[in-house]
């Protein structure tokens, strides 16, 4: 028996191709009904997009599909960084809607700087 535990992945950047690269690569691994398109900026040309959640039970065959591709997608992020280490993309894997009321920062991109 599983229990509910929601993850979404945010992403933000002002640079059109990185973004346009990672909503392309986000489409492709979650499916276009799991991403929201890329939002228009508001201000200093940030855009972002958003990957949702499952909606699948903890310890069930679908989220453990839904871990595996959060996993290779934050893969992706991970390896478009640059030489210097910096990214051209932020993100942040949110958990919420945790039956046990557990809601955290689960990885981001800022994780590297923090770990050195």
């Amino acid at each position: 028996m599983g229990y509910m535990r929601h993850h979404a992945i945010v992403v933000t950047s002002w640079n059109e191709e990185a973004l346009n690269d990672a909503h392309k690569k986000a489409g492709s691994i979650f499916g276009p009904e799991q991403v929201t398109n890329i939002l228009p900026d508001i201000m200093n040309g940030y855009r972002s997009f958003m990957i949702g959640p499952d909606g699948s039970k903890e310890r069930w065959k679908e989220s453990d599909i839904g871990d595996k591709r959060r996993d290779e997608f934050i893969d992706y992020c991970e390896s478009v960084r640059l030489e210097d280490r910096s990214t051209y993309l932020d993100w942040v894997e949110v958990q919420y809607g945790d039956d046990e009321k557990e809601t955290r920062i689960c990885r981001d991109s800022d994780a590297i700087w923090r770990n050195q």
